[in-house]
């Protein structure tokens, strides 16, 4: 059964609303304009993924406008507001279920553990950043060969070669 709140996030509790299964709508209402009373919202928020596949709406009202992660739109609305040094984590490890029996605040630390239980930490090839791949990596930490030689074969720098090497990085190869 969905059940509705009013977002309480930057005082929008009068113009959004947001269900315990992670949908986001307008408060119908009536503005003043140039041309005479528009009437504004009543509609669901349609959602997008963000960058780091977070569903994220954008919430506006008199040229205000606020992008919101919808999973914390839910957490502030039905549990509390974010407590200070706490994040909003996923249980099943996927953000863009913002369903609210899928989330909790809890500490960084133990966000990250839940993130190497899911499998979407984002190490070696996951990581959008990474320049080089698992075999590359495990090439580069058991060859014999001079680092200057591996950082020009596969065009990164010594340091990138040194941290492979002497497991800095690529730990879990």
């Amino acid at each position: 059964m969905e059940i509705w709140k009013p977002v309480v996030t930057h005082n929008l509790q009068n113009y959004y609303e947001v269900s315990n299964l992670g949908n986001v709508r307008s408060l119908p209402r009536q503005g003043k304009t140039n041309y005479g009373t528009r009437f504004y919202g009543g509609k669901l928020v349609k959602p997008f993924l963000n960058s780091y596949g977070y569903l994220v709406v954008n919430l506006t009202y008199k040229g205000f406008r606020k992008q919101c992660t919808v999973h914390t739109l839910v957490l502030e609305s039905f549990v509390s507001p974010k407590p200070q040094g706490l994040e909003a984590c996923h249980n099943d490890g996927n953000p863009s279920n913002a369903k609210l029996e899928n989330l909790r605040w809890d500490t960084r630390k133990n966000n990250h553990a839940d993130k190497k239980i899911h499998g979407t930490q984002q190490i070696g090839s996951k990581n959008p950043f990474s320049k080089i791949n698992e075999e590359q990596a495990f090439f580069i930490k058991y060859s014999k060969k001079p680092l200057k030689e591996l950082a020009k074969k596969f065009d990164v720098s010594m340091s990138c070669i040194e941290k492979i090497r002497y497991n800095e990085t690529w730990k879990h190869i």
